[in-house]
């Protein structure tokens, strides 16, 4: 004889199943316009903090907080996006026109000795120019083909951003209940990764942006050509552990001395070591001096897998992704010596 209760519960199970599949169905599409908005969320939050302790009224904090974010967003999208595109074309133009042979010819004389290595790796470096030109292309086509998909996208983001301001406590005591550790335990992970979200999301990333726009103030002050540009390239550079600003502001600042602009040379040199290292050497340590900072390496390692899996928000989602494994092996090593003792 069938057990009815137990007929009852494959059903429901199959009832729920079906549930988690559709739902996953539903997310899957959005589901990195929701991190980025609960990142934006975590980010901007002591604004908002700041804002209910005088408002008093956390839905309105949330909506100025919001209001706020967007605006300075639309302005530097609307202020910069049309001089980047001009300044990538003509650095694609450039990269055309400048004698890249004949400067590595220059510099490596004994590796283009031969006419033939000097051919092939002209031939190779137009094609690469070319193909890099294409994608880039087809890139900024599929941006314009998918308007109304980024355009929904772009406001799931910001439906996340306003609920995780407004709601963040409520999100934290729901994590809380859910996770299966017992209190003491549950405490130390969320704390653990609030210090490791801390590290990752301002440590690197505000700082990064920071230095980056530092960085290309010069470039500007300089009289730079495509500082803009540079600077963009400046923000990702500083972003990045290990490589930092200076990838992006020592060829420059070579390229003015070869140009014969000395004095403009020598400027960006002394503003790139005077303002931007100092100012990242000291920024980091202070901003970071009481959190738990991820080892540069597993940074690394997060940002390369990151951007790999989830393109260039990877920069962002790949160390958190290291950083909260990370968080989880401490706890547990921790709770296996406590029981060992």
């Amino acid at each position: 004889m069938v057990d009815e209760k137990l007929v009852k519960q494959f059903i429901a199970g199959i009832f729920i199943l079906i549930l988690l599949v559709f739902t996953f169905l539903i997310i899957r599409p959005i589901f990195m316009s929701i991190i980025l908005g609960l990142i934006l969320a975590y980010a901007c939050y002591p604004i908002h903090k700041r804002l209910s302790l005088k408002i008093k009224n956390k839905t309105l904090s949330a909506a100025i907080t919001g209001i706020m974010v967007l605006g300075v967003l639309l302005g530097i999208l609307w202020f910069s996006i049309p001089p980047l595109i001009n300044q990538i074309f003509d650095a694609y133009v450039g990269l055309q026109t400048f004698d890249t042979l004949g400067l590595l010819k220059k510099l490596f004389p004994p590796f283009f000795s031969s006419p033939q290595v000097s051919a092939n790796f002209a031939a190779a470096y137009n094609n690469f120019v070319s193909n890099s030109a294409k994608i880039s292309l087809e890139k900024l086509t599929n941006i314009l083909v998918n308007l109304p998909s980024l355009a929904l996208k772009a406001l799931v983001v910001l439906i996340t951003f306003f609920y995780g301001l407004r709601d963040g406590d409520k999100l934290i005591n729901l994590l809380k209940d859910s996770l299966p550790f017992n209190k003491s335990t549950t405490n130390r992970f969320i704390q653990k990764s609030k210090d490791v979200t801390f590290s990752v999301v301002y440590g690197r990333v505000v700082i990064g942006i920071a230095v980056g726009i530092l960085a290309g103030i010069g470039f500007f002050i300089a009289g730079v050509k495509s500082a803009l540009l540079l600077s963009f390239l400046a923000i990702i550079a500083s972003i990045i552990p290990m490589i930092g600003p200076w990838a992006i502001w020592i060829p420059v600042v070579v390229s003015l001395f070869v140009a014969g602009h000395t004095t403009s040379a020598i400027f960006l040199l002394f503003y790139s070591i005077i303002f931007v290292t100092v100012f990242e050497n000291i920024a980091t340590p202070l901003l970071v001096s009481k959190r738990s900072k991820l080892p540069t390496s597993l940074t690394l390692l997060g940002i390369i897998g990151g951007i790999i899996v989830f393109g260039i928000f990877g920069i962002l989602l790949g160390p958190l992704v290291v950083a909260y494994l990370v968080v989880l092996f401490e706890i547990y090593l921790e709770e296996s010596v406590n029981k060992s003792q």
